[in-house]
This record gives structure tokens, sequence and C-alpha cells, in this order.
């Protein structure tokens, strides 16, 4: 029910709760009026008989024949006011002595014109004593006729007395249940309206602080069962949209941290270029006379040995600065549609030979039918060489490295799992450092991973890492597919 129609509803009651009140009291009034009108002839009744009465007496002790004819007037009187109230008279004091009030009347009308009939001198005694006795009857009746009389007006006024008593406690009851109803309307009437706004400002402080738990109950159909529903429709929303906005501020988190860690490698890029393309020169110079001085001196020369130790770290000193300065050279992709299973392949395949892989199981499931990718093939192949060897060197044998191909979200994707020695958590976050490595020193330089995961975010890919310590560690390179 609608607001207005609750207001319409509340204020109808009063409404009818006033017209049921007055149209009580209108017939109060109407009935009062009409025994009051009733009284009135009942009063006249009685006083023409008081007046009847009083002639009576003048004619009984002045023998004037003028008063039997007021006597006669008044009795005349008197029936008529009994005749216009003879319904009310037989409600108020009974049919039966409403029959005996005519009687009495025709009786005492009988004997007064009998006692007005015989004169003074030609009485005699028995006569007299006869009127006697006929004036003793006529009192008698007279006052019979007054008992009926003054017994129906009597009760006329008992009848206004409690009909006004009825209409003054009908008076309170009525305003006690207007009160009471309208107490009761008001209140039901104010909490249907009250509550729901309450709420609606207790969740709107909650959502401020950004609180989206809790909705509007809607009851009802009303106006605020409506503004409930629509705000439980903008929280919904807000609720939404904040969620989006959460999405997009960490999107932008993850790219503030991408670009700062792009320039935190080209910053280190281009101090390890400088400093790699300052030693290169004279390692190159040592690394030439190292050999020429090893291959003059011969087998059994104590210093052949020595000699040989330094070709091999002036050659491993040699790879870490080509690494350096690839690692600080901007690099040129090359692009073309690939299918990814084609360098995995030839990498995979070119390591299982090696030295390094004595001991470690390798193994390759490459899905058919992905979808071409657009990228460098040696870069990626590059890619797949430095995840492998990382692997490999995470391995203490025996061990096991597996390379799966396989359709992922709008990419491919190429997982490396294996069965190493895992990396701390604490790690995790650095793996992708320059020269941040927890492999021995002559294992690695740290920058494998690096110079990986700049490759992967020229192309548009990401690299996932996920790792246990003493299960190993799985690599997840996605490549977005071509078109």
């Amino acid at each position: 029910m609608k607001i207005r129609d609750k207001l319409f509803l509340g204020f109808g009651l009063y409404l009818a709760l006033a017209v049921v009140f007055g149209i009580l009291a209108y017939k109060d009034l109407g009935t009062i009026s009409t025994h009051l009108r009733h009284l009135e002839i009942s009063d006249d009744t009685t006083n023409a008989l008081l007046e009847m009465r009083r002639y009576e007496k003048n004619y009984l002790l002045y023998r004037d024949s003028g008063s039997l004819v007021e006597i006669a007037r008044f009795l005349r009187a008197m029936k008529a006011s009994i005749e216009k109230i003879r319904v009310e008279m037989a409600s108020n004091i009974g049919a039966e002595k409403v029959a005996l009030l005519d009687r009495s009347l025709s009786e005492y009308e009988h004997l007064v014109g009998q006692l007005g009939q015989r004169g003074d001198d030609s009485r005699t005694a028995a006569q007299r004593k006869q009127e006697e006795q006929t004036v003793e009857r006529i009192r008698m009746i007279a006052r019979e006729i007054q008992v009926y009389v003054e017994g129906n007006a009597k009760k006329e006024r008992s009848d206004i007395d409690t009909i006004l008593r009825i209409s003054a406690v009908l008076l309170f009851v009525t305003l006690g249940i207007i009160v009471v109803a309208g107490t009761i309307i008001n209140f039901q009437l104010a909490k249907s309206i009250v509550t729901p706004i309450q709420d609606l400002e207790r969740i709107t402080k909650k959502i401020a602080r950004g609180d989206f738990t809790e909705s509007i109950k809607v009851r009802g159909h009303d106006e605020i069962a409506a503004l409930a529903e629509s705000f439980n429709q903008m929280e919904d929303k807000l609720d939404q949209a904040m969620t989006a906005l959460d999405e997009i501020i960490k999107q932008l988190r993850e790219k503030q941290s991408q670009l700062v860690e792009a320039e935190k490698l080209a910053g280190i890029g281009k101090l390890a270029a400088g400093i790699a393309h300052e030693i290169n020169n004279p390692l190159t110079s040592v690394l030439t006379f190292s050999n020429l001085m090893l291959e003059q001196c011969p087998p059994d020369d104590p210093r052949h040995n020595r000699l040989k130790l330094m070709v091999k770290e002036t050659d491993r000193a040699r790879t870490i600065v080509r690494q350096l300065l690839n690692f600080g050279r901007e690099s040129v992709i090359k692009p073309v549609k690939i299918n990814i299973n084609q360098p995995v392949t030839e990498i995979t395949e070119s390591l299982v030979a090696q030295e390094a892989f004595k001991g470690i199981e390798l193994s390759m499931r490459l899905a058919d039918g992905l979808p071409e990718v657009y990228a460098d093939p040696a870069q990626v192949g590059q890619v797949v060489l430095n995840i492998l060897l990382n692997a490999i060197h995470a391995i203490t044998p025996p061990g096991r490295v597996e390379v799966v191909t396989r359709m992922g979200e709008k990419c491919v994707e190429v997982v490396f799992t294996d069965t190493g020695k895992g990396i701390a958590e604490e790690h995790m976050h650095k793996i992708f450092d320059p020269f941040f490595s927890t492999k021995a020193a002559t294992k690695g330089t740290g920058l494998g991973l690096a110079v990986s995961y700049g490759i992967i975010k020229k192309h548009g890919g990401d690299i996932a890492v996920q790792s246990a310590v003493g299960k190993g560690t799985t690599f997840t390179v996605r490549l977005p597919t071509y078109g």
C-alpha cells in the first residue's frame, strides 16, 4: 500500500469514526427531541388534569355550573393530548393502564355529568348519600387518572435521563476509541515510514565506509519500498563500480611495477653495458695471449695446467661480459608467425645431449593444433634455453624436467616444471631482478631470468611462477595468439 493510500486510510478512519459518532449523536438528539415533545404533551395533560380538579373542587363547593363547563373543556383537552401520545404511553406505562385510563376518563366524565343533573332542593337524604358516594368515586377516579398521567411523565423524564447518560458514555467511549485508534494508526504509519528511512540512513553510512555487505529489506509496495529497491540497485552498481575500480587500480599498480622494473632494468643495463664494454677488450687480449702461451707450452710443463685454468676462467669471464652486453643492449624484435612448438622442440632437443642433463629426465608434451604466435624465434628460444638451464641448475640428480605446451585464455602457454629444490617465499619477488641468484657462483650470473622476463614482456606476454621448497618450481610463459 502506498504512503498516500495509508494517509487516506488513516484520515478515512478518523472521518468514519467522526461520522459514526455524529450519526449516533444526531440519533440521540432526535430521540431526546421526541421524548421532550412527548413530555411536553404529558405536562399539558397533567396541567389539564390539575385545572380539571380545581374546577371540580369549585363545583363541589359552590355548585357553579360554569365549573362543569370548564371541567368538560379540560377533559376534552386531556383526551386530545392522550390521543397524541397514546402509542408512547402504551410503551411507557403499558397498554393495559392506557385502557384503564380511557375507562377512568369515561367514567369520570359520566359521573360529573350525573352530578350536574341533580338539583339541591329536590334531593332526598338517600340521594345526598348517593351523591357523596359519587363525589368520593369522582375523586378516587381523578387520583387514578393523575397516577397514570404522572407515571407517563416520569417515564418520559427517566428515558431522557437514560439517553443523556448513554450519550455521555458514548461520547467518552468514542473519544477513547479515536485516541487509541489514532495512536495505533499514527504509530504504525510513522513506523512504516521512519523505520525504512532509518535503515536507509544506517546503510548509507556503511556504504560511505566502503561496506557493501548489507542491503535494505524491501517491505510492501509503497514509495518507501520503491526507494529501497532503487537504493539496493544503486548499491549493487556502486559495488560493481568499486570492484572494477579496485581491479583497475590493481592493474595500474602492476603496470607501475612493470614500468619501475623496466626503468630499473634499463638503468642496470646501461651501467652493465658500459662496464662490460670497458672490460671486454682487456679480457679479449688476456684470452688471446693465454691461448698463445698454452699452445707454446708443452703438456708436461708444470705451467701447462695453470695456463689451461687461466684460459678457462678468462673465457668464463668473457661469457659473463657478453651476457652483460646483451642485457644492456636494446635488442630489436623481429617477429614472425610461428608455432610455439618449433623453438621449444629445437632448444630442448639440443640440450638433451649435453653433460648438464646427465641424471635428469627431460620430457615434452606438446599440444597439437595450437594457434600461431607472432614472435621472434631466436629470442623465444633464448627464453626456453634460460629457463631450462635454470631448472637444470636447481636439480640435484636424479631429477625430472617436463615441458608442456597448451592453449590458454587468448594465449599460448609453455609450462616448465622441475623437481628441483624450489624457491623460498621471501625470494619469489626478486627472481626477475638482474644479478639475483640463489645458485653457486660457478652456475650463473643472475641475468638469465631477467633477460627472459624482458623478452616476453616485449612480446606482450607474461611469465608466472609457482614454487614450493623441496618440491620444485613451475614457470608458465604466456604469449598472445596471432590475430
